[in-house]
């Protein structure tokens, strides 16, 4: 059995109603890039061509939604996750719908209790800043306490942060600033101590956590000792006082297994989060042949490296299981 846990959607219900309060490049590119972003029958299709038996639908292009007002976001969000949840449920036993929260503020807790209730839905995403605000920023608190008192999982999509004006060329915004823009969010949530109050709470992060596992050594060594030293020296603000070592909390994570066809890559992520924490993922439908390439380089590299086949297992489909608590023998066609 295969489930992706981080395949995107973008119905067309909400394309055209952000066109009509924010016309964007972004959105304009859906129209141009993989139809299966939007039509039904077709991602179905694909799905059953190449033995993908469920996909968690994530909403994509979160830039769509940068610089526009609070209450065309409320509205708009509204819109979104409720297109989601028809994209869905015209085939739940195919599709798991995951809402969206481009803020945090009373109306979107609203809409979260909505999400879990009325929709149905199965998590919620939210990105990896907020209007430019860090993941443990104040306003971020009560979603984090209601989540974990729900056992909701939270996906977190990178977003489009203010580096340097030249980053948008030849696509560095999306291929080494949005993992950064990830592992900063990642980090955050560890040092503002987001898991030390909720220790239970369930994050998934995209393309497998970003720099984390690649720079554990460096964080380790800047937790044991540089640190306190810079903030000696006036240089750094240190945060909550975290039980246990920094990188135990990061390993709470859990992440997709997006690694564009690299074993190597998917080794350091396993050999760090662990196989429990590992979700297959896939990006699908961005990337080259109609965004249906990437997802069968993600398939055969999972199903050919070498793994344990109980890891295999868990990484495929039994992780996805038990975060979305489906039943565990369940298998689709």
């Amino acid at each position: 059995m295969v489930i992706d846990a981080y395949a995107h959607v973008f119905p067309m219900r909400l394309i055209e109603a952000l066109a009509e309060v924010k016309p964007s490049k972004e959105l304009a590119a859906l129209h141009a890039q993989s139809k299966h972003n939007f039509e039904h029958e077709a991602r179905l299709a694909y799905m059953d061509e190449h033995g993908f038996d469920m996909q968690v639908l994530i909403l994509a292009r979160p830039p769509v939604w940068l610089g526009m007002e609070r209450t065309d976001i409320h509205r708009l969000s509204r819109v979104a996750n409720e297109s989601i949840a028809e994209f869905a449920a015209r085939r739940p036993d195919r599709f798991i719908g995951v809402g969206v929260l481009p803020v945090v503020d009373d109306v979107m807790m609203a809409e979260l209790e909505r999400i879990h209730g009325e929709l149905g839905l199965k998590g919620v995403l939210i990105f990896s800043n907020i209007e430019g605000k860090p993941l443990d920023d104040e306003s971020m608190w009560p979603l984090y306490e209601r989540a974990a008192e729900l056992d909701f999982p939270i996906w977190i999509h990178p977003q489009h942060a203010n580096y340097y004006p030249w980053i948008g060329k030849d696509l560095l915004d999306r291929v080494l600033a949005w993992p950064f823009d990830t592992s900063l969010a990642m980090a955050r949530l560890v040092y503002g101590g987001v898991f030390e109050r909720f220790p239970n709470i369930k994050f998934v992060t995209h393309h497998m956590g970003g720099m984390i596992p690649y720079f554990a050594g460096r964080i380790a060594a800047f937790a044991e000792s540089t640190s306190a030293e810079y903030a000696k020296l006036g240089l750094a603000e240190t945060g909550a006082k975290l039980s246990g070592e920094p990188l135990d909390h990061f390993r709470r994570f859990y992440n997709d297994c997006i690694s564009n066809g690299s074993p190597i890559a998917v080794k350091v992520a396993l050999d760090f989060f662990g196989a429990d924490h590992i979700l297959f993922g896939t990006d699908f439908p961005f990337g080259p042949d109609n965004g249906e390439r990437w997802p069968l380089d993600e398939l055969r590299t999972i199903t050919t490296m070498a793994l344990d086949e109980a890891d295999r297992e868990k990484i495929l489909y039994r992780n996805a299981q038990k975060l979305l608590r489906l039943p565990a023998t369940a298998r689709h066609a």
